[in-house]
């Protein structure tokens, strides 16, 4: 997969790679996610036998697997491992189809399947028929996000869907013997394959060595021009223009595009004449507010759907009337379901705001989706909807920008080149996706108390950074009137 990609990924996969680094926490909690969804899959065929030999002991994975296959009577095989054409595989779910032929599952978890999922289980295919079995049909087994968990063990035949893919993979198998040619090809090169960065560097996968491959890149990238089109910047690349500054006047950009244009030419950041208006409309008390969430694939709570959006923590920063600032916060205990005491607690925290201050729209969505999801709400809940509301991320788009915000509007972006010396940096959790996986970590019961507590205390120092950053944020945007 890493080869039809891109040929320099399976190149250094092959032989640049550090085995020694682990993968960064968020990575990480995705391939967690992955194996636990893989191993309630196997429900789906319920009794089968374990070949339980790990990833790197792969030949001794594929003898026990050869020998299961010849002298047992399995109806059903997990993690069975191949090796031929110099292609090793592991197959999710091996179940005979009857006497003489396979079935061969591959567990995704997806809520759906996706193009780049054919050819996953195509060179399984052709791994495992020219090992000599019959495969009779070919699928995939991805989560049913229309599940609604009733709580203890999950039911697998609820929770997935099994969708036979046999004729698109027998129809990817005539590209497999030209892609296996023209990657070994590049592997028996003395050095790596030339190939120059675009699209394929994040589709269908984020690739490991981007950095890598942008070493060499100009310091001001084309790509940093905000919402461009992979399609443009291959073209800008094509016709030797790279950098920013190379960009010819009168180009086809965008208002936002040709400001960020302007500002690195120049050096000097864009004010639009409104900002000192639109800062005006934060009226004390203002609440600075950020939310985390969790969307498990695998449901934790009863009556709630695989992905669901579960709020399970708020952060307030509060600017009073006199200038000053409190705050204010609060972070699920995790063993009931969050929703009721986060939209309770954050009701009696917001009486009597004058304006709500977010960054981007995402809280809103929430506070709009808790309003559907919850059979009963707090007295008040409602006219938290309706209080005048910043958001800040439109703000900035809107009305500022900074040569070092690279392009991007986030506040990871924003705030160091607005605050230097003010970051995430020092914080254990430093973004989103890594503060849901922490939550569900602290809230398994297999979890040691004490690792709990700290990542607890982690979540509350990273969602409370998240509202001081706005509050330092709009402090900067004032002084540059």
């Amino acid at each position: 997969m890493a080869g039809l990609q891109c040929h320099l990924r399976l190149y250094k996969q092959c032989f640049e790679r550090d085995d020694e680094t682990p993968p960064d926490p968020a990575q990480k909690s995705r391939f967690d996610m992955g194996t636990r969804v893989g191993v309630v899959a196997r429900q789906v065929h319920p009794g089968g036998i374990l070949i339980d030999e790990p990833f790197n002991k792969h030949e001794a994975a594929a003898a026990q697997t050869k020998q299961l296959l010849e002298h047992s009577d399995a109806s059903t095989l997990y993690e069975a491992a191949f090796t031929e054409d110099g292609v090793r595989v592991r197959v999710d779910i091996l179940s005979r189809s009857n006497d003489e032929s396979w079935d061969l599952i591959e567990v995704k978890s997806s809520t759906s399947v996706k193009e780049e999922h054919i050819p996953d289980l195509a060179i399984q295919l052709h791994t495992l028929e020219r090992s000599g079995l019959a495969i009779d049909r070919a699928s995939i087994a991805h989560i049913n996000r229309d599940y609604v968990y009733p709580g203890g063990a999950y039911d697998a035949f609820d929770l997935f869907a099994v969708s036979d893919r046999t004729t698109e993979t027998r129809g990817w198998l005539g590209q497999v013997h030209g892609a296996l040619a023209d990657m070994r090809q590049s592997l028996e090169s003395e050095s790596a394959p030339i190939i120059d960065i675009g699209s394929h560097c994040t589709k269908p996968y984020a690739c490991e060595f981007i950095e890598h491959c942008r070493r060499n890149e100009p310091e001001w990238s084309v790509d940093e021009l905000p919402r461009i089109t992979a399609d443009r910047v291959s073209n800008f690349r094509a016709s030797g223009i790279r950098s920013i500054f190379d960009i010819p006047s009168g180009s086809r950009l965008s208002e936002t595009q040709e400001r960020v244009r302007e500002a690195v030419l120049t050096g000097e950041p864009f004010v639009s004449p409104a900002l000192n208006e639109e800062l005006h409309r934060i009226l004390p008390p203002a609440h600075f507010i950020d939310f985390e969430t969790a969307n498990p694939a695998l449901p934790i709570y009863p009556n709630t759907r695989p992905y669901e959006v579960l709020p399970f923590q708020w952060s307030d920063h509060v600017l009073h009337p006199d200038g000053q600032y409190s705050h204010h916060e609060f972070l699920a205990e995790g063993w009931d379901e969050p929703r009721p005491e986060f939209a309770r607690t954050l009701t009696k925290q917001l009486a009597g705001a004058a304006t709500i201050v977010t960054y981007s729209g995402y809280e809103i969505t929430q506070l709009r989706n808790l309003a559907r999801s919850l059979s009963r709400l707090p007295l008040g809940f409602d006219g938290l909807l309706s209080l005048p509301h910043v958001d800040l991320l439109s703000l900035v788009r809107s009305h500022y920008y900074h040569r070092d915000f690279r392009g991007s509007f986030s506040i990871k972006s924003v705030l160091p080149a607005l605050i230097p010396d003010f970051g995430y940096e020092d914080l254990e959790i430093q973004d989103g996706e890594v503060a849901s996986s922490a939550f569900l970590e602290a809230i398994d019961e297999e979890t040691p108390r004490e690792i709990s507590d700290s990542i607890r205390s982690d979540l509350l120092a990273y969602c409370r950074r998240d509202t001081e950053a706005m509050t330092r944020v709009v402090d900067a945007l004032k002084s540059v009137n």
